[in-house]
């Protein structure tokens, strides 16, 4: 393989990389949208928190506690979310909810600044993935492959529970029609509260495996919502399936948009909105939660 071929698969790779974190947190939000019908603008916020969380599990034990710490207790945090803001405001207008989720951003980043200081900080490699492998004759970071595994073997787990298992049928169908679920006697509520834990878990997630591929920082939180929202909306709002397409369309764009020209990174992706928003509205996915 020649020098640009192999320079090709690196991009690839790195293009997967991003996308991969993408996938987790934008099926989070995916999630939350497809069954709750509310746009959670506290998700990136709820990701920042989990990196800078599990900067201080990583710290205290290891990488590998952090990772199985921090999204059980973001996990907690959802059941908070579902109670105190999900239920009580379920028969508000979803501008009321969704300005409440912007509420909770703020309020989590005055937390973390309060708690963790501005300054960036970062978070150390598992020693175990410290190193590269071989890539097809190049060196490549281990810690971006296992990056690519977890995120899209995480992604790939939650669309089989949707569509193979009893709970993921109901999660579908109370997302199409949920008075006709209720009927059924599917209890909504208890699936609410999973649901709404999944997402904000997948939040954690996501933090945890963004401390040692990017840098710990207050606004890591308001640039990835972005890009979260820019991939629910042109994957399909509450589609899984969409969102991971989108996910990968959009870690190419950044990643070629880098090599070719910044403007093309930074406009593509918006660019890529208004013409899905103005030819296909429903975005690339089937429908909610699908």
């Amino acid at each position: 393989m020649d020098l640009l071929q192999s320079f090709s698969v690196i991009q690839l790779a790195n293009a997967l990389a991003l996308s991969s974190l993408l996938t987790i947190l934008a099926s989070g939000l995916a999630l939350i949208f497809g069954l709750r019908d509310v746009m959670n603008f506290a998700h990136g916020a709820l990701y920042m928190l989990g990196a800078y969380l599990g900067f201080a599990v990583a710290a205290r034990f290891n990488f590998w506690v952090a990772l199985a710490v921090v999204p059980i207790l973001l996990a907690g945090l959802g059941v908070v979310f579902e109670y105190a803001v999900l239920r009580p405001l379920q028969k508000r207008a979803h501008m009321d909810v969704a300005l409440i989720t912007f509420g909770i951003a703020l309020m989590l980043g005055h937390v973390v600044n309060t708690t963790w200081g501005t300054s960036p900080l970062s978070v150390a490699m598992p020693p175990a993935l410290s190193g590269a492998v071989d890539l097809f004759g190049r060196p490549y970071p281990a810690y971006r492959l296992f990056l690519i595994l977890v995120g899209f073997g995480t992604c790939a787990l939650l669309a089989a529970w949707l569509k193979w298992t009893k709970s993921g049928m109901h999660v579908r169908a109370v997302s199409q029609l949920p008075m006709v679920a209720r009927m059924m006697g599917v209890n909504t509520d208890r699936l609410s509260l999973f649901v709404v834990c999944l997402g904000t878990g997948f939040s954690g997630l996501a933090g945890v495996l963004a401390g040692p591929y990017l840098s710990v920082d207050p606004n890591m939180g308001a640039n990835i919502l972005i890009s979260c929202l820019i991939v629910v909306v042109v994957g399909g709002l509450g589609s899984i399936g969409g969102a991971i397409v989108a996910s990968v369309v959009y870690g190419f764009i950044q990643v070629i948009g880098s090599i070719v020209s910044p403007l093309m990174s930074v406009m593509t992706p918006y660019l890529l909105l208004f013409f899905v928003l103005l030819w296909r509205p429903q975005g690339f996915g089937k429908g909610r939660v699908a």
